[in-house]
Parts: structure tokens; C-alpha cells; sequence
């Protein structure tokens, strides 16, 4: 593996006959080198040097130092910052929230979810677990426009109880004109626990896990 300085091993290379093949890129080490050693072996007063390409140098030096230091501060403030908002997201453990999305969280043989339609209509939800199998059909009837709320007793079609936990759903939803009309859902959920990966605050309930920037209002 090639690397920007010359070791004694690669002398020794070099002495034998190897050929070493050259190059056409600088990382930023190699660029400092070179600048460096052109600053040092230059006579400013010299006739034959020229006094602008000297200022340059110059002026190409310090702009990489002012770089250098600038990209550390930004590492440093986007550590304390990302710090920061972790710190935030771990104060809404227990804090209630209402999280872009659908489905049913079944605890205690209780479930919910918010439904907003455009327009009236006849609306049918349909619940799966987590194999894909339905496990039950809630006709819900004729809904008026506006906000609704969906409620599921955790049973199954035969009347067991289902264990708690996240069931997925499917909404159906039928226009007065027998066109399908546009809705949106969204949770309320209570958040009981934070973990960050891959870069992003993930907030969790029960079995939910959702992106911090899913939440549309948050209550105590």
C-alpha cells in the first residue's frame, strides 16, 4: 500500500531497481509539503522572483489553515448539536404523541387510530398481524367528513383476544359519488423509549418505532 511518506523500506525499494508508479493526485499532506518546501527554498529578494507569485503561495497557505480550522469547529459543533437534540428527544419519554402513520397498538385489549377524511363515505378497516393474516374486518359504516377515530377491541373474527402488540391495517374508503375518497390517519401514541442509529432519533411505543420527524404534535 502506498502512502505519502517515504519510509526506509521504500528507499531501499528504490536503490534495487523497482519502479514506483507515479501519481497524478495530492492528498492534502502532499500539497503542504510541496508549498512548504517552494516557500522555503524562494529569495524574495531576488530579482528573478516574482513578487506576486510569492504572495499567492502565501495567500494559498493561510487560506488552508483558516479551512482546516474552520472544519474542526464545524465537527465540533455538529458533535454538541447532535448531543443536544438526543438530550431533547430523551425528555419526551412518557409525553403523549400524535405520529403520521396507521395501525393499531394493542395493549390491554384496547386500540386506536385517528382518521381524517376529505369527503363523506363508507368507510371498512381491515387488520393484519404480523404474518400478513387478517384477523379481523371493522366495518365502520358512513362517516362524515373530518376527524374520526377508529377503535378495535383487540379480538379476533371468532372473539379471542389477541395478544398486545402492533397490527398493521388497511383502510377502505367510499365516496357518496362510489368513488374512493382521500383520507389521512395518524396515532396517538405515548412514547417509552429513544435510541438513535444511523444518524436519525427514533422514538418508540410498545412495538412502534417511528422517525422523530413523523411526529406531528406532541401533549404531556
Amino acid at each position: 500500500m502506498e502512502t505519502g511518506m517515504i519510509s526506509a523500506t521504500t528507499a531501499a525499494t528504490a536503490t534495487t531497481g523497482s519502479a514506483k508508479t507515479p501519481s497524478n493526485t495530492i492528498d492534502k499532506n502532499g500539497f503542504l509539503q510541496l508549498l512548504v518546501a517552494q516557500l522555503k527554498n524562494q529569495d524574495p529578494t531576488s530579482a528573478s522572483q516574482d513578487p506576486n507569485a510569492m504572495v499567492q503561495q502565501l495567500t494559498s497557505f493561510s487560506s488552508l489553515e483558516q479551512a482546516q480550522q474552520t472544519n474542526t469547529l464545524l465537527q465540533g459543533l455538529q458533535t454538541q448539536t447532535a448531543g443536544l437534540f438526543q438530550a431533547q428527544a430523551a425528555g419526551l419519554v412518557g409525553k403523549t404523541v400524535q405520529v403520521d402513520g396507521s395501525g393499531f397498538n394493542l395493549k390491554a385489549g384496547a386500540a386506536s387510530m385517528n382518521l381524517n377524511l376529505s369527503a363523506p363515505a363508507t368507510v371498512s378497516v381491515t387488520v393484519t398481524d404480523a404474518n400478513g393474516q387478517v384477523v379481523r374486518v371493522l366495518p365502520q359504516g358512513h362517516l362524515n367528513s373530518g376527524a374520526s377515530t377508529l377503535a378495535w377491541d383487540g379480538r379476533d373474527s371468532n372473539g379471542n383476544a389477541l395478544p398486545d402488540g402492533p397490527y398493521k391495517v388497511s383502510i377502505t374508503a367510499t365516496g357518496d359519488d362510489g368513488k374512493a375518497a382521500a383520507f389521512t390517519t395518524n396515532l396517538t401514541l405515548k412514547v417509552d423509549g429513544v435510541s438513535f442509529k444511523d444518524g436519525g432519533i427514533y422514538l418508540t411505543s410498545g412495538g412502534y418505532s417511528f422517525a422523530l420527524a413523523n411526529v406531528l404534535s406532541i401533549s404531556a
